[in-house]
């Protein structure tokens, strides 16, 4: 109010010394403006009321809001305004003074004007992806309490003219700055304008072809991470490079073009974590390791040596010598990825350095070598990956376009959580507390995998696996290995994570023993087709599974035992999706009781009958992309029960050809109105009566629709059939009745017609090769030697058939089942549990019946030679029995007289 006063006054004062007969003109301009102030300090008076009772946030200039997106949280102070993808050509004035997050890239802004920014209070500001050219002297006044700047991809290149002295001197609190990716011809850095940024951590910026960081730099004593990965020209690393920042922990020059660095251009280092030379293609493991030498850095963890060579060069070696030099540092984690690595020397991995618990050397085409049987002594590795081997490249295609940070460790090992990581990372190198005790004893033999491997099938039981002690994540997949997994014994072991995806393993049989600390097991994508019932016993311990993209439809659909996944009672995570599954047993998983997720996604499945009311911690199911039209009536139940149970459900029926039909009324009544999720529902879709495809977004008017259409419909079919049953069975008992003995009489007479022609056709037996095939296991070939050759061809001069000395050498077996079963006049089936459990005698009771079929003879004789339950006998055999007499073998003395007697009486009869 002072100032209103005092600008009255001297308006007032002014216009009596201009003209006195003017002073009503110059009251009535003044009048006007003092009501003009006063509407505003209203304003602005309700607008703080406003802000205080609402909780909203009125800006000064609601201008900008309407242009960008602001937004507060609930319980902070501070407004953060998303201004990005606007067109904008500059930076919207007047910035309310509580933003703290301001965000402007992917404009075409061109300048950014002298006190933009004064009066704002902003923490972070990315001005990215624009058109700027040069900085101005005040550009930045007022962002004193700026942690973060991003002027990533602009157009400032780094002569004086566009960083001039003190353009950062505001930003006293800095801790972020990337100027990535502006100007590529750059030849030295404006360091003087660098040296007021006593706060900056980390900064980002593009590579001069000879980098010299000036004096400048040198009063970057808070610096710990350099970056040079925007337009990287940089070609060689001097030792006077870095000289000015000796306190860097993590050093970035990837995708350069660096071939020469000095062997001292590290040694500067005392605190050095982290070094990524990675993408530097005409580098070479001799220049990369080099100045490693000089490198005296006790907190060194994390070297990335990765895509130094030509992507379409000849196979390197990686040598003893190259590795020796940087074993004196405490490394955890090495990259040598992309790097067509051929072959290693006999004496790479006794010169790592013990402390090494990370090695990545994916995409490369490695030869087989002593070297590969000593990676075991590698005491404190727990992470190797060797995925991606033998790949071609296309010319376009690079993998050193993902450049890998601190944070690749979880990338390429995944589920170990960041306090793991940093133990890892702090563990003093020689500290082995943490080692399991070595097993090896004087009864047990451990060799090396390869080792193993060369040896005989017959010597493998012999010995178990050694594997490095602390090894816990082992990643081969993709590498085109092609065999059966036989059965294997591991020694003592780590190793919770296995990674055999997209290979050819494609017959699994085992069991894998040994592995009782494996948590997490990958062998999708492997063609495989079959899996032995054993193959998992000696993982009890797992608790993620996936097999999805695999052949294993029939071998699910034989196990009516649940015996392939009984030994896995731990298990919470099962993916077997696109497996050409088309059903399930019921039993399949009845040992599965803690599974949480089951993926059975693209499979062929048209029905539900898998048993899962005991999975009382089922939360997923995934079903897309499968054959249903509706989701059966035992998953609903189970969805009721398990929110009986309080537990959520999840289920996924995306790609399922739904129907809208009065069939699947109950269903879509359940949907409506139950409580289970379903994956992005919005998107189903369903066929209705009338053939047209409709969205379930308005299911309840689908319903309503429905219950309209079936009513009529339902009475008219209930009616129509009913009528129908009972005036065709009107009909047909009419003519039963009328003409019942004219049916009696055809059927005897085509009877006795046809036994006739029968016995007609059997007056000579000598269209017989034998008089008896005999049937029997192998396990009871001693019956058939001992007892039938002496009573029946001995004694009784049949010609029998007997599979061990008849069956014609070299013919295929089912060929000489059907043979010996057509040129025989009897069949005898020799029955016992044996004979049950044999595939081929079934096969020759099914051929034998057959031929009774075909040729109208009573061709099969049963003896019963062990008691065996009914219900354990095949039903073509029990309907057999009861139809035809069978003989019972005996013993006793005399009624063993009776048996052979009987037999031979059924064996000549027609």
């Amino acid at each position: 109010m002072f100032k209103i006063r005092h600008q009255v006054t001297k308006q007032l004062g002014t216009a009596y010394a201009t003209s006195f007969y003017a002073w009503p003109l110059i009251l009535n301009g003044v009048l006007i403006k003092l009501l003009r102030m006063a509407m505003l300090q209203c304003v602005l008076i309700f607008g703080v009321w406003a802000s205080l009772t609402s909780g909203t946030v009125l800006f000064v200039e609601p201008q900008l809001c309407t242009i960008c997106e602001c937004r507060s949280k609930e319980g902070l102070t501070g407004v953060k305004v998303d201004c990005s993808n606007r067109s904008l050509k500059e930076i919207p004035p007047n910035i309310p003074e509580n933003t703290t997050w301001l965000n402007l890239k992917d404009n075409f802004i061109e300048n950014i004007t002298d006190y933009t920014f004064k009066g704002t209070k902003l923490s972070f500001l990315d001005i990215s992806n624009n058109s700027i050219t040069r900085l101005n002297r005040f550009s930045f006044f007022g962002l004193d309490t700026l942690i973060t700047l991003n002027l990533h991809n602009n157009k400032i290149n780094m002569e004086p003219e566009s960083y001039p002295i003190g353009v950062f001197k505001s930003l006293v609190n800095l801790q972020t700055l990337d100027i990535s990716s502006n100007d590529g011809s750059i030849i030295e850095y404006p360091s003087e304008s660098f040296s007021a940024l006593l706060s900056l951590e980390t900064l980002k910026m593009d590579g001069t072809p000879s980098i010299v960081l000036g004096k400048g730099f040198s009063y970057l004593t808070n610096l710990k991470m350099l970056n040079f990965t925007g337009y990287c020209k940089t070609e060689n690393i001097t030792k006077n490079s870095f000289i000015n920042v000796p306190s860097i922990e993590k050093l970035v020059l990837s995708n350069c073009r660096i071939t020469l660095i000095d062997s001292f251009a590290f040694s500067m280092f005392s605190k050095l974590q982290f070094l990524d030379l990675s993408g530097n293609r005409e580098l070479g493991f001799d220049t990369a390791t080099l100045p490693l030498k000089n490198l005296h850095s006790a907190a060194f963890r994390i070297l990335n040596i990765s895509c130094i060579y030509d992507i379409f060069g000849l196979g390197n070696e990686l040598t003893s010598v190259q590795v020796a030099r940087f074993k004196h540092l405490n490394i955890t984690e090495i990259y040598l990825d992309h790097n067509r690595i051929q072959l290693f020397d006999d004496w790479v991995v006794y010169n790592i350095s013990l402390t090494v618990k990370i090695v990545s050397i994916r995409d490369n085409i490695p030869t087989f070598g002593f070297y590969m049987l000593e990676f075991d002594v590698l005491k404190n590795i727990i992470c190797i990956d060797a995925s991606y081997q033998y790949f071609t490249h296309l010319p376009f295609y690079d993998n050193c376009n993902v450049k890998p940070d601190r944070h690749y460790f979880h990338n390429n090992c995944p589920y170990f959580n960041e306090a793991n990581i940093n133990r890892m990372s702090n563990k003093h190198p020689h500290d082995d507390s943490d080692l399991i005790e070595d097993q090896v004893s004087d009864t047990d033999s451990h060799i090396p995998l390869l080792s193993w491997i060369s040896k005989s099938e017959a010597e493998r039981d012999q010995y178990k696996i050694k594997l490095a002690p602390n090894i816990q994540y082992i990643n081969i997949s993709h590498i085109k290995l092609g065999c059966t997994i036989p059965r294997m014994t591991f020694a003592k072991n780590r190793v919770k994570i296995l990674d055999f995806s997209s290979n050819i393993l494609n017959k699994w049989h085992g069991p894998i023993l040994g592995s009782t600390s494996l948590e997490w097991l990958s062998l999708s994508n492997n063609y495989c087709d079959q899996i032995n019932e054993d193959f998992f016993k000696g993982s009890i311990n797992l608790i993620s599974l996936y097999i999805g993209s695999n052949f294993l439809s029939f071998t699910f659909e034989s196990d009516i035992r649940g015996s392939i996944f009984k030994p896995l009672r731990k298990l919470e995570i099962l993916d077997i999706s696109n497996n050409q599954i088309t059903v399930l047993p019921s039993a399949l998983l009845h040992a599965q009781v803690k599974l949480k997720y089951l993926d059975l996604s693209n499979n062929r499945m048209k029905q539900w009958t898998l048993d899962i009311f005991h999975m009382n911690y089922l939360t997923f199911i995934d079903l897309s992309n499968n054959s249903l039209s509706t989701l059966p009536l035992s998953l609903r139940k189970f969805s009721d029960l398990q929110q009986a149970r309080g537990t959520n459900l999840t289920i996924n029926l995306l790609g399922q050809s739904l129907l809208c039909t009065c069939e699947n009324l109950d269903f879509l009544k359940w949907m409506e109105t139950n409580t289970t999720n379903f994956v992005r529902r919005n998107e189903y879709t369903c066929e209705n009566l009338h053939g047209k495809i409709v969205s379930l977004n308005d299911l309840k008017a689908i319903v309503l629709n429905l219950e309209k259409e079936c009513a009529s419909w339902t009475v008219m079919i209930v009616v129509l059939t009913s009528s129908m049953a009972v005036i065709i069975t009107v009909i047909v008992s009419s003519v039963i009745y009328r003409y019942r003995w004219k049916f009696r009489y055809l059927y005897y007479v085509r009877r006795n017609k046809y036994r006739q022609c029968a016995a007609h056709g059997n007056d000579h037996d000598d269209q017989f090769d034998f008089n008896a095939f005999i049937s029997y296991a192998d396990e009871d070939r001693q019956i058939v030697i001992t007892d039938m050759i002496e009573k029946l061809e001995k004694q009784q001069g049949m010609q029998l058939c007997i599979h061990h000395r008849d069956f014609l050498v070299g013919e295929v077996i089912a060929a000489n089942i059907s043979n010996a079963v057509r040129n025989s006049k009897k069949t005898l089936i020799l029955l016992t549990k044996n004979f049950l459990k044999s595939y081929w005698c079934i096969y020759e009771l099914n051929m034998a019946l057959m031929e009774s079929i075909s040729t109208g003879r009573n061709v099969v004789i049963v003896i019963i030679y062990e008691h065996i339950p009914v219900k354990d006998l095949p039903h073509e055999l029990v309907q057999l029995m009861r139809n035809d007499s069978y003989v019972e073998y005996t013993d006793d003395p005399e009624g063993n007289i009776v048996f052979w007697d009987s037999l031979t009486k059924a064996i000549k009869a027609d």
